[in-house]
């Protein structure tokens, strides 16, 4: 991924915390010389004190399940928000621009045992029914029926050997340029402007004069 060095992001927590916040990723490998990709969630664990893994999960009938095994470096990504930029909104410049932050991920890729499967699915669960008004926990579903499940999927847990980022955020404007973008996202009803602008906020202070 491109990159200039202005819009890199080197501080780790704040990696994890975005892709934690938008983890239905894109898992890209190589099959019969040809790039595939499946979009699916995709959650960052922390395995033991400072090292991270990606855990996920692959229908079987996907043919991508197929470079599992491959021993080929994956790639995986995540992206949003993003957010048109106006040349309006600036006091002189006049070239428009795109706005957005996204991290790329390789490493290298294994398949879970069935008891790892089965543990990376009830934190799946657990975290996104948590705001449900009536929880289901994977302990809900029968036997059979989850039985039935496990054996249609695969479990991969991918080791991260490289993180490339961007987060193309103005950062090459000036003061008063850069508070108007963030005041025009702001103003617009769409979350991921808002989450653009927020972003931005964040990072005022570090704003090139």
């Amino acid at each position: 991924m491109y990159a200039p060095r202005l819009h890199q992001e080197t501080d780790w927590n704040n990696i994890a915390e975005f892709i934690r916040k938008h983890s239905f990723a894109l898992l890209i490998s190589i099959q019969d010389g040809l790039p595939v990709g499946t979009h699916l969630p995709v959650e960052l664990e922390e395995k033991m004190p400072g090292e991270y893994v990606l855990r996920g999960h692959i229908a079987n009938a996907n043919t991508q399940s197929a470079t599992f095994t491959s021993g080929q470096t994956f790639l995986t990504v995540f992206s949003d928000p993003h957010a048109y930029i106006s040349s309006s909104w600036y006091e002189k410049d006049k070239i428009p621009t795109w706005n957005y932050i996204a991290v790329h991920i390789y490493g290298t890729l294994r398949i879970q045992s069935e008891q790892e499967l089965t543990e990376s699915l009830t934190a799946l669960m657990n975290k996104y029914e948590a705001a449900s008004a009536h929880p289901v926990s994977i302990s809900d579903i029968g036997e059979k029926e989850l039985h039935n499940n496990l054996k249609a999927i695969t479990g991969f847990e991918i080791t991260i050997t490289r993180v490339d980022t961007r987060f193309k955020l103005s950062q090459n404007k000036n003061e008063k340029d850069y508070a108007s973008v963030v005041q025009h996202l702001q103003n617009d009803p769409n979350s991921q402007s808002q989450e653009i602008a927020a972003e931005m906020l964040k990072r005022s202070g570090d704003l090139k004069k």
